[in-house]
């Protein structure tokens, strides 16, 4: 027994990880027994046709000619039930799907007619089709259907069409007669099938080896914490981006056309580099795919994402196109990163889905590096850096084309960097040290000036650290940010705009009031950008090499819209003004919560909303991780600098979403609490000196916040499937 002992405490973090791997098997095999099995016969359909105003007595057979552009595994028809004496009809109903073309016999069905229901209004019923009719080529098909009843009893089936013809219907004939109308007609084109299994097995895997990794790393002695976060960030971000992938995130549909029109000027050596057309995006010709382009995800969207993950793009090399789709900004400074991905992409010739993927990767790993190394350089409050990094909506956002992806990793990097230097040590800082903040700074000011208070960081640095030249450092480093925002496109329509009487929102994008979960703010929205002269652009012809010039004229928007809580307003209706504010709070507090945690995926209305189970347990390791002791407390003057800053940033976030409301609006204009993200840990500094637990816990709450985003992500999945 000893030995037994013995052996297990040797082996006892082996044994510990086996034990919470089978928990977590026993946890994603419940799911998948009470949640996932059954959902195999999730469909897609669409309307051949759906009007009907009259019934025809099937007596024997009816027949439909009609076109179709889809494939079909089912077909459907709206029966309604003729009794007599009490009785429904009996029998079978035999469906024969043709080609009108060739005579063909397709596929075949046969139903039993008792199971049609007898209700008042006519109802669809389905038949399978005994092999699935895939459309060959592109284009439409010419089928011909034909339904014959064999009755064993007195009760007669009734079919709804419409006398009138339709652009899908080629011929009716009801009992060997010919009937001026079409049938109406329901067409199932894909099924999930067994596809949803694999899926979510495949899902519950890597959710597996991250488990298994995180207990490893958690109960290792040698690996610190920013490895971990890097390692973390990194795994994570690639479940949610699988979850959740390309066109899910916010606003991602533009953030992706801003990525590809950059790679595509890289790309393309007719086109000038990084030249602005905000009206349009530039990519492959052949990189257009409606499935993948929809911002709902939903099981489908998981099917078509790996059957064509591994395409190969067939376009001539170097060839792109310009679509007439928006993009978000004038500036490309936050999607380089992206752009290189997806350049690569376009190098290796890899198809729309894969190239996608590999854009967001860069991003994905741009952040992982960038906020480990904030971890790792923070002097104090390491686990608050770790802990915002690994918040779910943080990953939602690393892991996409959103700007806000390489803009949250410079916010955490800057704030960390100017920590170090203020406080990491009592030697004079060197020009080298002075140099990536400075950098960092010069890229986050005209990104999004909202972020400019951060700048002011700088003066936590002790003279005495600078030398003699200090207080022009600090001066010329805050010059240089600031001009960098008035002397880029998007400063100055900010500028414009915002002090300016009117303002231009995203009309087109949204025609009447909505609430935060579906509207687009500020610089969001391509529309933001209309007033930009820069805008109007040439694009290129690849085919011949010459120029040709892009329509865009911006589209009309209503005068209620262009009225709005621009400064001038403000001053003038600061009653008003306060009442929005208080409204908004009341209205949606909720939502600002669990946008900034990441309770609130996606961007449409409904988005992907998570259980305020897991928001509530983020939040208890968001407060652990603020409870952390330090190796040492900032000065009062320190922690007031620090809290003042933040809360500038996030005043002048929430100002700038009110400047883009229009007066009549009950709530701000698309206000989501994700823009506090850059500042959180900057805000989380200020902490009385009494408020601290005895012993840090950094390590545990890091993988604490790793188990709840795979429940995060895990109920994702599942709200998906519910579609």
């Amino acid at each position: 027994m000893e030995q037994c002992f013995t052996l297990l405490k040797r082996h006892r973090r082996l044994l510990g990880g086996i034990l919470v791997c089978m928990l977590a098997f026993f946890a994603f095999a419940c799911v998948w027994l009470t949640q996932i099995r059954g959902n195999g016969e999730k469909s897609r359909s669409w309307m051949i046709n759906d009007q009907f105003s009259e019934y025809a007595l099937i007596d024997d057979t009816v027949s439909q000619d009609f076109t179709c552009d889809r494939d079909l595994l089912y077909m459907g028809f709206a029966f309604k039930v003729q009794k007599v004496n009490d009785e429904g009809p009996q029998g079978v109903l035999e469906l024969t799907l043709t080609d009108l073309n060739t005579g063909e016999v397709l596929a075949t069905s046969q139903g039993d007619m008792s199971n049609i229901l007898d209700t008042t209004e006519a109802y669809y019923t389905t038949l399978g089709l005994s092999s699935p009719v895939e459309l060959s080529g592109s284009g439409e098909a010419n089928y011909r259907v034909t339904l014959t009843a064999h009755y064993t009893g007195e009760g007669r089936l009734l079919i709804g069409y419409t006398p009138q013809a339709t652009a899908a219907g080629l011929g009716l004939t009801v009992n060997g007669e010919a009937t001026e109308g079409t049938l109406a007609i329901l067409g199932v084109y894909a099924q999930i099938g067994g596809f949803l299994t694999k899926f979510y097995w495949v899902v519950a895997a890597v959710c597996l080896a991250i488990v298994a990794l995180g207990w490893w790393l958690f109960t290792g002695k040698h690996c610190p914490l920013h490895r971990m976060v890097f390692c973390f960030v990194l795994t994570l971000g690639i479940v949610f981006s699988m979850v959740l992938p390309p066109y899910s995130a916010p606003d991602e549909q533009f953030h992706i056309n801003q990525s590809f029109t950059l790679a595509s000027t890289i790309y393309n050596p007719y086109l000038p580099v990084a030249k602005s057309q905000i009206h349009s995006t530039l990519r492959r010709p052949s990189d257009v795919d409606p499935t993948m382009q929809d911002a709902k995800t939903t099981v489908f969207t998981w099917q078509h994402m790996a059957k064509n993950f591994l395409t190969q793009n067939t376009d001539p090399f170097t060839h792109t196109h310009d679509f007439d789709e928006y993009q978000v900004d004038s500036s490309y400074t936050m999607y380089w990163v992206s752009a290189l991905g997806v350049l690569v992409g376009f190098l290796l010739r890899l198809g729309f889905i894969p190239t996608l993927f590999l854009g967001r990767l860069t991003n994905l790993l741009f952040f992982a590096a960038l906020s480990s190394y904030a971890v790792k350089k923070a002097p104090i409050a390491k686990s608050m850096f770790a802990v915002c990094a690994l918040l779910p909506m943080t990953l939602h956002l690393a892991a996409s084309y959103s700007r806000d992806s390489n803009l949250l990793a410079l916010c955490f990097l800057f704030v960390a960097l100017v920590l170090h230097l203020a406080f990491g040590g009592q030697e004079v800082i060197s020009y080298k040290q002075w140099i990536l903040p400075c950098l960092i700074g010069i890229l986050i000011a005209p990104a999004k000036i909202v972020y400019f208070p951060l700048m002011a960081l700088v003066f936590l640095i002790p003279a005495t650290r600078l030398g003699s030249k200090s207080k022009w450092l600090k001066c010329g480093f805050l010059t240089l940010c600031f001009a960098a925002f008035l002397f880029s496109a998007g400063g100055r329509v900010i500028l414009n705009d915002f002090i300016g009487g009117t303002t231009q929102i995203a009309a087109g994008v949204q025609d009447t009031e909505s609430s935060s979960e579906t509207t687009v703010p500020e610089s969001e929205t391509p529309a933001a950008d209309f007033a930009d002269a820069s805008a109007q652009t040439d694009s290129q012809d690849q085919s011949s090499g010459e120029a040709v010039q892009t329509d865009s004229a911006a589209p009309t928007i209503p005068e209620e819209d262009s009225i709005c809580y621009t400064l001038p307003y403000i001053l003038s209706h600061p009653l008003d003004t306060a009442e929005l504010l208080i409204r908004s709070v009341v209205t949606h507090g909720d939502h600002y919560f669990k946008s900034l945690i990441g309770g609130s995926l996606s961007y449409f209305d409904p988005g992907v909303e998570i259980a305020w189970t897991w928001v509530v347990l983020l939040s208890i390791v968001l407060v652990l991780a603020w409870l952390q002791p330090a190796s040492f407390e900032l000065s009062v003057g320190a922690k007031s600098l620090c809290l003042l800053l933040a809360l500038a940033c996030c005043g002048l976030a929430v100002l700038g979403c009110v400047s883009w409301t229009p007066t009549y609006y009950t709530t701000i204009y698309g206000l989501q609490g994700r823009y506090f993200l850059p500042v959180l840990p900057l805000l989380l500094l200020a902490r009385p000196r009494c408020l601290c637990l005895q012993n840090s816990t950094a390590r545990g709450l890091v993988y604490a916040i790793t188990l709840l985003d795979l429940c995060v992500v895990i109920n994702a999945f599942l709200a998906i499937v519910a579609r």
